[in-house]
């Protein structure tokens, strides 16, 4: 009898406990904005942006000289990251005590951020566009580890793409009194660049809005910019071009 009372009473208090263990931590549920005060592009750690020589290596630089824009895997509706963080479309977070799940609206897609003392999976059996997403807490800032990366995406329509090396570094946080969220990003890649990149993200909390649907499928591209001409289901040139006389 008094080992069942001590169990129900471990179990009383356990709860209370992970509670309030769960509410020391900041809540970066809402619906966010992309503010123009970001700095987006390939900054150094200052948020000074950075010419691509100064941070592509020879095989990065040689990518993007022979960029083709039909080729964009954003383009094909295929998404990646940061390069989705920076997107003018509304992101929603939903955040529980072992999760924080990113819903962008662009292309419709999401991402699971595990806060639940977890690894990242086996590279050799799972890969993914957006990477394997990991979280800790550091105080008041959520830190936010990715990898497994399947080397498919483009940082962004410069044509750099991300190899299966790639990882990415995110710290969120809260500032206005919760009205904006911050989101330090840290890209690393030896496969292309020389050192990091760095961005900063910032939102404005619009919760007033919703995100929309939007229908983004792979291979939703005009086929006129390809050398296709003439296979089946392609475009022809004639249906986009008006020629004179017609």
């Amino acid at each position: 009898m008094r080992r069942l009372l001590a169990a129900l009473a471990l179990t009383c208090c356990a709860v209370p406990a992970a509670a309030a263990e769960e509410a020391k931590h900041p809540d970066f549920s809402g619906l966010w904005v992309i503010s123009e005060r970001s700095a987006s592009r390939d900054n150094d750690e200052n948020f000074r942006e950075m010419k691509p020589e100064e941070y592509l290596n020879a095989k990065g630089l040689a990518a993007i000289a022979e960029v083709h824009i039909a080729y964009d895997p954003g383009a094909q509706c295929l998404p990646s990251l940061p390069r989705h963080l920076g997107y003018p479309y509304p992101m929603e977070i939903v955040q529980t005590g072992s999760r924080l799940v990113n819903l962008f609206e662009a292309d419709t897609v999401f991402r699971i951020v595990y806060l639940d003392g977890r690894g990242h999976p086996d590279p050799d059996a799972d890969t993914r566009f957006m990477g394997h997403a990991v979280g800790h807490w550091d105080g008041n800032e959520l830190v936010v580890e990715s990898a497994n990366f399947n080397g498919k995406a483009w940082l962004s329509a410069s044509g750099l793409p991300e190899s299966e090396k790639a990882s990415l570094v995110e710290r969120y946080s809260l500032q206005d009194g919760g009205k904006t969220l911050q989101v330090i990003a840290k890209y690393e890649d030896p496969e292309y660049l020389t050192r990091p990149i760095w961005r900063r993200y910032l939102y404005n909390l619009r919760n007033d809005w919703e995100i929309s649907e939007y229908i983004c499928n792979e291979g939703n591209r005009d086929n006129a910019l390809q050398p296709r001409e003439g296979e089946p289901g392609a475009i022809r040139i004639d249906d986009v071009v008006k020629r004179e006389g017609q």
